[in-house]
Formats: structure tokens, C-alpha cells, sequence
């Protein structure tokens, strides 16, 4: 659709900058936004977060990129290893990010003394406003698509005809809106629908719905339980109507990847839920340095 925004020439040759990037960019920096506000709300200290958040960059890209490789294009991945340190080539796989951060982030959390119950439930939300940005930016890019499928009679055109990254339709029934890509990433000068923008409308929804459940939690892991138990099965759905040619092995003849990987996903949510839900919500109060303690507590004249 747009998946160049710019072009610079240098010594070295040119250098674009991708939309792709942008997009992923501002979801890591919205998530840290929010997470911090969150994060010194429950008592932890916004210092120590810090490293959380170096943490599940780095594992989130390393798990997203791995997960690709190995389940979508192995034979890529031996054939030129490297491959995997080339970012800018593309090919993240959404659940490998998530899994390899979450586990990476408990284990940092632990070393540094944080609760890590309390660290999910604050960051659990976050990852799925990430999300909303980062399918923005597959939309841009014209990857992670949906199948191809006939547009009907009248459906109206919702970008001007001089727009050279291809077209939006709109029509009053399902699937509501067509997506044609022109020098995108995936399958061009097609009609296809538009699963990043539907996934990027979950997110976003599993986001809002899950802040109402952080504000009014009845015990420690139940928001990252919503966020893992509604994701998991949103991501089939949207899975099913996918339709870009790299999806991951088709296991049994039923799964792709995500689809598989969904069903650990939900019961670990489930499992959350039936060992967490009787132990309440564990003392916290808002997180104050030594310095803004000590000016509340003295006296004002």
C-alpha cells in the first residue's frame, strides 16, 4: 500500500525508510508509555522498568524474527542463517515475540526483585496496543493479508484514483471493506481482505477491554489471563481468513502456526485463571522515591 515513506541517498547507496518501521517503532514507544504511567500505579519502580522494556524489545524482535523462520521459511533460515540479523528483509511472526518477551521479562522480573503478577497485568494490555500500531504497518506494507475474494457491484473506492500504493473499497455487507496493494510485500493488484486492519480493530478492542479489567481486578494475573484468553481466540478467526502465501506449516491439515499455538495460548490463560483467582490482589500502593516520600511526610507551613 505504502511501504516506502522515504528515500534517502547516501555514499553507501540508498536508504529507505520503511512504514513498517515507523509503525513498529511507535507501538514499542506507546507501549512504554503506558506501561510506565501503570507500572508505579501497582508499586513498581519506573526505574527497574527500564530494563523490562530493553528486555522484551530485544527478545520480542529475536522471538518474532526466529518463530518466522522456522515455522514459516526454514529452508531461508539454514540455507543463509545471517538472514535472521537482516531486519529490514522483513519476516516477524507475531506469537514468537510474545512468548519468548513474556517469558524473558518474568525471568528479569524476578531477578530484580519485581512482582511479576503485577508486571504482566501491566504490561499484558500494552502488548495489544502495540499490536493495533504494529498491523497498521503490515497494512502498509501490504503484508499479513487476507484471501483473495470478488469485490461486488458498487462498492465504492475510498483513496483517489492518483494514489499509486493501490485502493480501500467499501461496501455495505461482509466482509465491508476490500484491500488492493500495489508494490507491496505480499500479493498485488488484487483484492483481498483487509486482516490487518481487522486485527488491528481486536487489538485495540482487547486493549480497552483489558484496561477496564486492570482498573478493576480481583486478583493478581487476571488481566494478562483476559488479554491471552481473548487473543487466542481472536487470532484463529482472523487466522482463517488469512490468505498471504507465507503462513507457517499446516499441521494435521487444519492448523497453520498461529492457529496451532493458540490452544497452549488459551489454556494457559484458563490455568491462570483457576490458580490465581482465590489469592486476591496482594498490597500495592502507588511507587514513591525516597526524596518525594520524605517531602509528603513533612509538614507544610
Amino acid at each position: 500500500m505504502y511501504p516506502t515513506l522515504y528515500t534517502q541517498k547516501t555514499a553507501f547507496g540508498e536508504v529507505p525508510y520503511n512504514s513498517w518501521g515507523l509503525m513498529i517503532t511507535l507501538a514499542f514507544l506507546m507501549a512504554v508509555i503506558v506501561s510506565h504511567r501503570r507500572a508505579g500505579r501497582v508499586g513498581i519502580d519506573p526505574d527497574k522498568m527500564v530494563g523490562v522494556y530493553l528486555v522484551a524489545i530485544v527478545l520480542g524482535l529475536m522471538g518474532a524474527r526466529l518463530l518466522h523462520f522456522l515455522m514459516a521459511t526454514p529452508d531461508v533460515f539454514f540455507a543463509d542463517p545471517m538472514i535472521f540479523f537482516r531486519l529490514w528483509q522483513g519476516g516477524f511472526a507475531f506469537y514468537g515475540g510474545f512468548i519468548l518477551a513474556g517469558v524473558g521479562t518474568v525471568l528479569y522480573a524476578r531477578r530484580k526483585g519485581i512482582d511479576g503478577w503485577k508486571l504482566a497485568d501491566v504490561i499484558g494490555p500494552t502488548v495489544m496496543l502495540g499490536l493495533a500500531f504494529g498491523r497498521i504497518g503490515c497494512f502498509l506494507a501490504g503484508c499479513c493479508h487476507g484471501a483473495v475474494f470478488d469485490l461486488p457491484p458498487g462498492a465504492t473506492p475510498l483513496f483517489s484514483d492518483s494514489f499509486e500504493g493501490g485502493q480501500l473499497f467499501a461496501f455495505g455487507h461482509f466482509p465491508f471493506f476490500g484491500e488492493m496493494t500495489r508494490h507491496g510485500v505480499g500479493h498485488n493488484d488484487v483484492v483481498v481482505y483487509p486482516t490487518q486492519l481487522w486485527e488491528s480493530a481486536a487489538a485495540l478492542t482487547i486493549f480497552a477491554l483489558t484496561s477496564v479489567v486492570w482498573r478493576y481486578r480481583k486478583f493478581d494475573g487476571q488481566v494478562i489471563a483476559a488479554v491471552l484468553i481473548l487473543y487466542s481466540i481472536w487470532r484463529p478467526i482472523n487466522e482463517s481468513m488469512r490468505g498471504d502465501e507465507v503462513r507457517g506449516l499446516d499441521y494435521f491439515g487444519l492448523f497453520t502456526t498461529s492457529q496451532l499455538i493458540s490452544i497452549p495460548v488459551a489454556v494457559a490463560g484458563v490455568l491462570i485463571v483457576l490458580l490465581q483467582f482465590r489469592k486476591g490482589v496482594a498490597p500495592e500502593a502507588p511507587f514513591k522515591h525516597e526524596e518525594e516520600a520524605e517531602t509528603a511526610s513533612a509538614p507544610r507551613f
